[in-house]
């Protein structure tokens, strides 16, 4: 069969197409694992209105599960309803004085965290406080008794390794808020001995993702090669001269 132009033209396109579509599935591959932290959504929250808080928590660590949520609620919010999460039993700490509610959820044998899954624990508050956002502390217990801590702000624009869940009410306002550091919390009764988050950091090798930079250069890498391998077969099969 004699090759067109037309016909040679789009095979090559073809292969550049499905090389293209390579990389780009090997870079969203990477950047939604280097963004997966903790996350707290609320649809249609508004200061002074009562809201229904989702903290989003994915275990992160290959060699362990997640067997506690611990979630610090800043001065001004106040849970009204825990909403049962299945397989996990809850229990709140009122807010002493000078210090900070807490909602603690602990998984029940079975029903703990696998890597690389995530839930969604809910919390129903009174009138949100206002505030242009509202930053909380969440504490995460893994089986083999490391505990990552989700309260560092933003300082000087750089993105923390355990950054704290936030809530933005007034997304202007709130871009124009100074860093405040971590989120303050006030500890609560445990077993384990939570480490610092640098030392969580470290124990766990997520948060910032420290082989990202390396790992994009080599899915650019791979994609740039296999160009080069379809435009050489395209000069051996005799369809053109290859262009530099």
């Amino acid at each position: 069969m004699t090759r067109t132009p037309c016909t040679r033209s789009s095979r090559r396109a073809h292969r550049a197409t499905a090389v293209l579509g390579t990389v780009a599935g090997a870079l969203l591959l990477l950047t939604g694992t280097a963004s997966a932290h903790v996350r707290v959504f609320s649809e249609g929250a508004k200061e002074g209105s009562p809201a229904t808080l989702r903290f989003r928590v994915p275990s992160e660590k290959a060699d362990a599960t997640t067997v506690r949520v611990d979630v610090t609620l800043p001065t001004g919010v106040t849970s009204t309803d825990v909403p049962p999460a299945s397989g996990w039993t809850h229990e709140e700490t009122p807010a002493a004085e000078g210090g900070a509610a807490h909602i603690v959820w602990t998984a029940t044998a079975g029903h703990e965290l696998k890597p690389d899954q995530h839930r969604f624990f809910d919390v129903r508050v009174g009138p949100l406080p206002k505030k242009p956002s509202i930053a909380f502390g969440v504490a995460q217990t893994y089986s083999d008794g490391t505990v990552a801590n989700w309260n560092q702000r933003p300082t000087d624009d750089k993105s923390p390794d355990f950054p704290a869940p936030v809530l933005v009410l007034d997304a202007t306002a709130a871009k124009a808020e100074p860093a405040r550091g971590e989120v303050t919390v006030r500890p609560t009764p445990t077993r384990t001995t939570a480490p610092t988050p640098a030392a969580a950091a470290g124990d766990e090798g997520a948060g910032a993702a420290p082989w990202l930079p390396c790992a994009v250069a080599g899915a650019v890498a791979l994609g740039a090669s296999a160009v080069v391998v379809v435009r050489r077969r395209t000069a051996h099969d005799g369809t053109g001269p290859v262009q530099p």
